[in-house]
């Protein structure tokens, strides 16, 4: 292979996609293929997919667990509907 075979397969092999969409309006933009985009994409999380989706899972568990944010905020709804009241509202 000389210098011009070599520069031609690594072009070929760094081939980016481009798609074109069209949006409801007819408006059209060029982007990446996703495949390309995940690939150049930055790594915001050290977790893996399965370890945020357990993250989540126990996160939602502990949210319907939260008692005294929800007597929290009933108490400050009570409040604010006595306050209303007393206005006249």
């Amino acid at each position: 292979m000389n210098d011009q075979e070599i520069i031609e397969h690594i072009e070929a092999s760094l081939q980016e996609a481009i798609v074109t969409s069209v949006d409801s309006t007819g408006a059209k933009t060029k982007k990446k293929d996703a495949k390309t985009r995940s690939r150049q994409a930055n790594q915001n999380s050290s977790l893996t997919r399965a370890e945020r989706k357990k993250v989540a899972r126990k996160a939602s568990k502990t949210k319907k667990k939260d008692q005294a944010g929800q007597r929290a905020q009933k108490k400050k709804t009570k409040k604010a509907m006595k306050k209303r009241k007393d206005m006249g509202y």
